[in-house]
């Protein structure tokens, strides 16, 4: 025990900023950890984070709000940290699978389920921290975006269009159930993330939900180690550069997780821990799974019903984050994935190859590279028609499901209930992005194929 309190300890993650060199300023104002007395003020939601981390940590760190990057300084290099509103709605959290691309939000003005995490009025309106090394500092925000969802939201568009849509079924199927399980569990440990001070919090993104396990860890390890085992299989490669790739790839997301702030050690090995469990047992059998998705006939029936489940049996929280909505964007994206590859399927577009795997690499030419550019540039476009048309359908169809205003949900009026909130947020992101997954493995080429420049090897990718 005494082990796992110093991993989870935000000593330890402050210590781990200094040597990669995040400096607090000199005579800057503190963020003061309450008493009992203070906390006798705090929101329900707030209170029960304190107890939380007193659990784990022995002592409550008071509650940071989203703040942004801050701006550098010509003279010190420095970033300023600075704190923004305080209600949950504020956040950068909220934004799901190809919502910075997109412009969906998950928190804020479309209703998502808010709790009042009002600060204290004791706590000071900044924090100011010194960046002493700045190829740390790039390198490491650069290495968190790779197990975001901006970067996954064009990374599965490039591959499905450009690469190879065999390896990017089954590499999706082993990025849903990851980030479900990994985000369920923050929510059922509701572990709070590593308090500021004593680390300081150099990313506002994702701020609003709990901390354990990192989501971004097990990520940051699920994508490049199942892309490099799944390519091994099917494509003569050189496994030294592929595991180097993927352990350099995973190694610079975990650490960025704790130069920002964002988690403590614990939090890391645990993903890392709970991700390499979920790998041994998925990856044996995902050529199966991916094999019964595509032929079975009742697979479209099964994959509504399996994901409409993960949905609903997602586990409830005390207070507000952008998790559960995040997760529904996930598995909605899953669902249409699948949905269209059965489609594809079903029609011959894809079809069992003439000769048996490995396959010769075929090296981009320059003619290949701007098809490449051109079907990602169209597709996008598509993307985009899509995700506004289904937004917008789906959200009007729950509203006269329920029989509730617009206007009452996008504004906050009305005195709706939080469980019409919650069933609104669901219903239109999961129906809107089944739509987008859809698109990308078959909306998306079949306009290609109209426009006479479809990627050749889609129609042999099984």
């Amino acid at each position: 025990m005494n082990l796992l309190h110093r991993l989870q300890d935000p000593q330890l993650v402050a210590a781990c900023q200094h040597f990669f060199g995040v400096r607090h300023r000199p005579g800057e104002k503190q963020y003061c950890y309450r008493d009992e007395k203070g906390r006798e003020h705090l929101t329900k939601a707030e209170a029960c984070e304190a107890r939380s981390s007193e659990r784990f940590v022995g002592q409550c760190g008071s509650r940071q709000r989203p703040r942004g990057k801050g701006k550098a300084s010509a003279d010190f290099h420095t970033k300023t940290h600075v704190r923004h509103g305080s209600s949950a709605s504020d956040g950068e959290g909220g934004k799901g699978w190809m919502s910075l691309l997109l412009g969906e939000n998950t928190g804020g003005t479309e209703g998502s389920m808010e709790e009042d995490n009002t600060l204290s009025e004791s706590e000071p309106e900044d924090q100011e921290y010194i960046i002493t090394n700045m190829f740390w500092y790039h390198l490491f925000f650069f290495a968190t975006a790779l197990g975001g969802e901006l970067f996954y939201s064009v990374f599965f568009c490039f591959w499905a269009w450009n690469v190879d849509g065999a390896v990017l079924r089954r590499v999706i199927m082993v990025w849903m159930v990851t980030m479900y399980i990994g985000q369920a569990l923050k929510d059922l440990l509701k572990v709070p993330r590593p308090a500021c001070p004593p680390a300081v919090r150099l990313d506002s993104k994702w701020e609003l939900e709990y901390g354990l396990p990192s989501t971004h860890a097990m990520v940051g390890a699920a994508m490049p180690f199942s892309i490099f085992i799944l390519s091994l299989n099917r494509y003569q490669l050189d496994w030294m550069w592929g595991l180097a790739i993927a352990l350099i790839w995973c190694s610079c997301v975990c650490l960025s997780r704790i130069y920002l702030g964002m988690h403590s050690v614990l939090d890391v090995l645990c993903g890392l821990v709970l991700v390499s469990g979920l790998l041994v047992a998925m990856l044996p059998w995902v050529d199966t799974l991916d094999h019964l998705a595509l032929t079975h006939p009742a697979s479209p029936l099964i994959t509504i019903i399996l994901t409409i489940a993960m949905v609903v049996c997602y586990p409830a929280t005390d207070r507000w984050t952008p998790a559960r909505g995040d997760t529904t964007v996930i598995v909605g994206v899953g669902c249409g994935s699948l949905l269209g590859s059965w489609v594809n399927y079903q029609l011959g577009i894809i079809r069992e190859p003439s000769l048996p795997p490995p396959y010769t690499v075929l090296w981009p030419t320059l003619n290949m590279v701007g098809l490449s550019l051109l079907r990602t540039s169209l597709g996008m476009v598509v993307i985009v028609a899509v995700k506004a048309i289904f937004k917008s359908l789906s959200f009007a169809t729950i509203c006269a499901l329920l029989q509730i205003r617009a206007e009452d949900y996008m504004n906050k009026t009305g005195g709706l209930s939080v469980r019409h909130r919650l069933v609104v947020e669901l219903f239109y992101k999961f129906i809107t992005y089944i739509a987008i997954g859809f698109t990308v493995v078959y909306t998306g080429p079949a306009t290609f194929r109209l426009v006479g420049i479809e990627r050749p090897t889609f129609y042999t990718e099984v």
